[in-house]
């Protein structure tokens, strides 16, 4: 088992020969630990972290059961590795977390991506990932921002060979962007963005915005049994990309509605979408594709979520689970 969290200080136990065992300045370091399978060692346990703040958001394993992480990070010396895409801390405005988090980026933030070796002692890869003009990786100032916690949402995946999938969000004007379905951030300070890094780290094999012209996030990323992409999140645009013949074409109102979005395996293009949500307030936090490639996502509600006939149900509770068609054309459960 693999764990990841905030650590506010000296004193967590780290193991002998782990990549990083001292705290450094800041509030906040990572704490990344590996636990064996019936929890009764440490295998590893490494601090990571710059002079400035930091905060894993999502772990994943790979083939060679190397750790990858997605998080964000306030630091200009946060440890990056000769080659990596974006070596340099690109930074944005001071960002104050407050809501009871604790800490502030007084520099912005960039997401960083970073993968260590299976016991624990090396940086094989890491990167920041981020544009100079805004923030990335950090929902905050929105309704989107609904939960305590809800501002480190952001997924990490990993496909068959190793390429890194990131589902996260951005402020940023100039987010590096390539071969992009939509190349320009289109409003409501904060745009979803979706990106592709290679196993090294080295470069970016697709990237975009995706959003409309108020406040959109993404939270979770998976692969389907072709690789197709699917993104799931949250938006309050009216205008948010959709296809023809989605479940919901349209904004279903409230404060806010989920998405889901399915891109195909390179990226090059929006096979289809849909809004996801009631006339209240809805947002989707993960999604996940099953071995017949229906695609399923679990989310929070204040709405009247539509309930199948003979499901399982909680009457007016807070939180929906839905499977559609791998088209996202039509509900197969509610």
């Amino acid at each position: 088992m693999y764990v990841g969290g905030t650590v506010f200080g000296v004193g967590y136990p780290t193991t002998i020969g782990a990549f990083q065992t001292t705290y450094t300045a800041g509030n906040i370091d990572m704490g990344i630990t590996k636990f064996s399978a019936d929890g009764s060692n440490l295998i590893y346990s490494t601090y990571i972290g710059g002079s400035n703040n930091e905060i894993p958001h999502s772990l994943v394993i790979n083939s060679l059961e190397e750790l990858c992480i997605m998080g964000t990070s306030g630091s200009s010396d946060y440890p990056t590795t000769v080659g990596a895409f974006d070596e340099i801390f690109n930074g944005g405005p001071a960002l104050s977390l407050g809501q009871g988090y604790g800490f502030q980026y007084l520099n912005g933030c960039d997401i960083v991506v970073t993968k260590i070796s299976f016991n624990g002692d090396a940086l094989l890869s890491s990167t920041f990932v981020g544009g100079n003009t805004g923030n990335e990786g950090i929902n905050i100032g929105s309704e989107l921002h609904y939960n305590y916690g809800d501002a480190f949402r952001g997924e990490i995946a990993i496909d068959d060979n190793d390429n890194i999938y990131i589902a996260s969000t951005t402020s940023s004007t100039d987010f590096p962007i390539v071969a992009a379905n939509q190349t320009t951030h289109t409003g409501g300070t904060l745009d979803a963005c979706v990106f592709i890094i290679n196993s090294s780290l080295s470069a970016l094999n697709w990237s975009t915005y995706l959003g409309g012209s108020d406040f959109d996030c993404a939270y979770s990323i998976q692969l389907d049994s072709g690789g197709d992409i699917y993104v799931t999140g949250g938006t309050k645009s009216n205008d948010f990309t959709t296809t023809a013949d989605a479940l919901h074409e349209s904004y279903q109102g409230g404060d806010a509605d989920g998405f889901i979005t399915h891109f195909a395996a390179d990226g090059s293009s929006i096979l289809s979408s849909t809004y996801i949500g009631t006339s209240g307030y809805d947002q989707c936090f993960f999604v996940q594709a099953d071995i017949n490639d229906d695609v399923f996502v679990v989310g929070q509600t204040d709405g009247t979520y539509p309930i199948t006939a003979g499901a399982y149900n909680n009457p007016n509770s807070g939180q929906f689970i839905q499977k559609l068609t791998n088209t996202l054309d039509s509900s197969l459960m509610s």
